[in-house]
């Protein structure tokens, strides 16, 4: 008796996992080519500005500057069959900035000083993101603010005429795709790569503990937006 076995399926299968292998190569293609250099898609325009906005707020400051869209090749290779594939590149869309500060609690190190404790003991981290849904692509200095209340720095010991943190760490991401970026950490007098990304990795851990202490400055005042886009609100966060 002949048995007659349907072979569709099968074909089925092999067509999408040859399909699903194809787009998981052009993402990693697309990935990598996003992290080639640093500098290449965005850049800072300067040092992260830190200053008294008021005696409610210390406003924080992250100027960065576009250098090419991460989308210009493709859309100068291919041309739209769809509306799915037709680019605007006088835009830039999905993102994201985060800043981490990390400041010395000087009343802790002040009182406790007797103890002889390093000075890392008396490091507090916070940090906090903004997402813009859009901004027009240019090489014009775009601004990203953010606010620490004043009230908790005065009662940390650092709120002075001239406020420094003990480093910073800024992070810009591209759809989620973080984009490299020169001189992004700074950490005190230290510029060595290795202590400078160890201090990278305690921001990122401690500064949780913290969390709604730095804020997004435009959840404050909306004309923090000027000169940048419109930004995703966070559901479930207030802002």
């Amino acid at each position: 008796m002949a048995i007659y076995q349907n072979t569709k399926p099968q074909k089925t299968s092999l067509m999408k996992f040859l399909q699903n292998t194809l787009l998981f190569l052009v993402s990693l293609l697309f990935l990598g080519n996003l992290k080639a250099n640093p500098d290449q898609f965005v850049k800072l325009g300067g040092k992260v500005a830190i200053t008294k906005e008021s005696d409610q707020w210390v406003k924080a400051t992250v100027p960065f500057v576009f250098v090419t869209h991460p989308l210009l090749e493709k859309f100068k290779t291919s041309k739209p069959s769809n509306k799915g594939d037709l680019i605007n590149v006088e835009f830039i869309d999905k993102i994201k900035v985060r800043l981490s500060l990390c400041f010395a609690n000087e009343y802790q190190k002040k009182s406790l000083r007797t103890l002889k404790l390093p000075d890392a003991e008396f490091y507090q981290y916070y940090s906090a993101e903004v997402e813009y849904m859009t901004i027009k692509f240019d090489r014009n200095t775009k601004y990203a603010h953010f606010l620490f209340p004043a009230a908790i720095a005065e009662r940390d010991g650092f709120l002075t005429s001239y406020i420094n943190a003990v480093g910073y760490v800024v992070e810009i991401m591209y759809d989620g795709i973080p984009l490299e970026i020169s001189d992004s950490i700074f950490f005190d007098k230290y510029r060595e790569e290795r202590i400078l990304q160890k201090f990278k990795q305690q921001a990122q851990s401690n500064a949780p503990k913290n969390e709604g202490i730095l804020l997004p400055a435009h959840i404050v005042n909306s004309n923090y937006l000027e000169g940048v886009g419109p930004v995703k609100r966070i559901k479930g966060s207030g802002y």
